[in-house]
């Protein structure tokens, strides 16, 4: 127990500083956009959103790189629990032979969920940005689309998918012991299982982001906390769908008023 105890504090520091590395990335990528005149280092230009002017195949993959790191920021905190209730389960097992190993392969096969959700996310702005649907902040620019988006999204808040889906973050014990494990094989499909979970849930929230800008810091923030809600908050049917009525109001004010 005492070793296992340790190796999930191991990955735990490790995931929290990446976090941390993330979200200075983005505070960084911020202050870009707030004065692209500003002195920034060359080196870390290229890995900023392109301002102007229709993406090449280098820009497709620079804003690939910033959803990614994004997701991981917004998305990372809200495993914890995930991951430390798995390592007291395993803590008990004597046939667990690699318990840091286990821990590095869930969170991984986790990551990769998010990472395939960033490509799609990057396609989607690739192809709203070249048809000048959204500004250079990656904000949505007629009104009547983001009310539609917010109506859509508020509505998907009361459904059965994002209840079901909601119930699996929720309750990660219940989730892992429905599920045999007998190797590291077996550890990768449980992540990736729970990660489509919580992309299940997620998703539409996270598109959100094109509501007030990809590229705003505020807005990336506020929709983190909501997802850290929905997960750690009593009452999860309630706080979803008091996310979804917001959202629903909101939207409907954009495209009616």
């Amino acid at each position: 127990m005492k070793n296992l105890s340790k190796d999930f504090l191991i990955i735990s520091i490790s995931l929290l500083l990446l976090v941390i590395l993330s979200w200075y990335y983005l505070y960084l990528m911020t202050l870009s956009m707030d004065a692209p005149s500003m002195n920034m280092d060359s080196s870390f230009n290229i890995f900023l959103m392109p301002m102007t002017g229709n993406w090449t195949m280098n820009d497709f993959i620079v804003m690939f790189l910033m959803w990614t790191i994004m997701m991981f920021a917004m998305m990372m905190p809200s495993t914890f629990i995930f991951l430390n209730i798995f390592e007291m389960m395993r803590s008990n097992m004597k046939s667990v032979k690699h318990p840091l190993l286990e821990l590095y392969v869930i969170s991984f096969a986790y990551i990769l969920i998010w990472t395939i959700f960033s490509i799609f996310a990057t396609f989607l702005q690739y192809y709203l940005h070249n048809a000048d649907m959204i500004n250079m902040m990656g904000t949505l620019k007629h009104e009547m689309f983001a009310g539609i988006f917010l109506i859509c999204a508020g509505v998907f808040q009361f459904s059965s998918l994002k209840n079901a889906c909601l119930e699996k973050c929720r309750n990660p014990l219940s989730f892992i012991m429905g599920r045999k494990i007998n190797n590291l094989g077996d550890v990768a499909k449980l992540g990736l299982t729970h990660g489509i979970f919580c992309l299940g849930c997620c998703w539409a929230l996270m598109l959100l982001l094109f509501i007030n800008g990809v590229m705003n810091l505020l807005w990336i923030v506020v929709l983190a906390i909501a997802v850290l809600a929905e997960k750690i908050l009593p009452f999860e049917k309630l706080t979803s769908r008091f996310f979804g009525v917001v959202l629903v109001v909101w939207g409907a004010y954009l495209t009616f008023i």
